[in-house]
């Protein structure tokens, strides 16, 4: 069983240089579809506040108490950094990012009166170069001197956040206090990615934790020997496979399902997806 495995494989001498291994290849898609969205800085607070909720958790399932000291000692942080974690919730954690850079530029230019215009209280038309009230000091402030004006600037005008006005002065207008690196389209994308590949790793973890009879099915069948040139064609063989599964898993949910919403109810899914481990830019090479 999958769940056997992986806690056998806990016991083996390098068992962090496996995990390390495997959570290299799920970071790296992680932060492939939050690169330019999420900041790595928020990202680690965001981790940190996890990892010390985690351990929290796990501490009391072991009948531990879980001091400040024993929730350094599992996840490796400092105990002041346990201590100012633990003074936020995670929710709280999560809504006070600045999830990138951007972001706290518009946030200091909207909510900063130096930058603001004393008449109207909205963010100021600032000219782009120069020091003190210029876009030029907004990005030092904002975000340090470490990201060139030029790029931010066109980061914000290719989302929109921002207009340039041409004249003897130029100046950079704020249009929208929200920036969105992402499309509407792959905001919805990344999100399902992220909330399928929990929902996937749930089920591991369910699993693990679980007596044999009360394990839910988490399979995967897959062959190293298929020839490129019949990638697309297993594609849609596969699809034809799925679709009458998903018919009939649908059935089952719609059987299970009850007429009305009411407390004590439960959600659960069945997932299909197919996987191969090339990119889609090698496709056609």
């Amino acid at each position: 069983m999958p769940g056997v495995a992986m806690q056998d494989n806990v016991r083996l001498p390098d068992d962090s240089k496996s995990i390390a291994f495997f959570l290299s290849r799920v970071f790296s898609r992680i932060v492939r579809l939050v690169i330019g969205s999420v900041s790595l800085p928020a990202l680690v607070d965001i981790l940190k506040a996890i990892y010390v909720k985690e351990a929290e958790e796990k501490l009391l399932r072991e009948g531990s108490k879980p001091t400040k000291s024993a929730l350094a000692l599992i996840t490796g942080l400092d105990t002041r950094v346990v201590t100012q974690v633990l003074e936020q919730n995670l929710e709280s954690t999560i809504h006070n990012q600045n999830v990138n850079p951007e972001n706290a530029l518009i946030d200091m230019w909207s909510g900063d009166p130096y930058f603001q215009d004393p008449n109207t209280g909205k963010a100021a038309a600032l000219p782009i170069a120069g020091r003190g009230k210029t876009f030029q000091g907004l990005v030092l402030r904002s975000i340090g001197r470490n990201i060139t004006v030029k790029t931010v600037l066109d980061r914000l005008l290719s989302s929109g956040s921002v207009k340039v006005n041409r004249g003897e002065v130029e100046t950079v207008e704020l249009i929208s206090q929200i920036f969105l690196p992402l499309t509407d389209r792959r905001v919805r994308l990344t999100e399902l990615a992220l909330l399928e590949a929990s929902r996937i790793l749930g089920a591991v973890v369910h699993n693990m934790n679980s007596k044999p009879e009360f394990r839910v099915p988490q399979q995967g069948r897959w062959t190293y020997r298929l020839a490129n040139e019949r990638i697309n064609e297993f594609r849609q063989r596969a699809r034809e496979l799925l679709d009458k599964q998903i018919i009939e898993g649908e059935r089952l949910l719609e059987e299970f399902e009850e007429p009305k919403k009411h407390a004590g109810q439960v959600t659960v899914g069945i997932g299909w997806y197919q996987w191969s481990d090339h990119e889609p830019e090698e496709e056609g090479e």
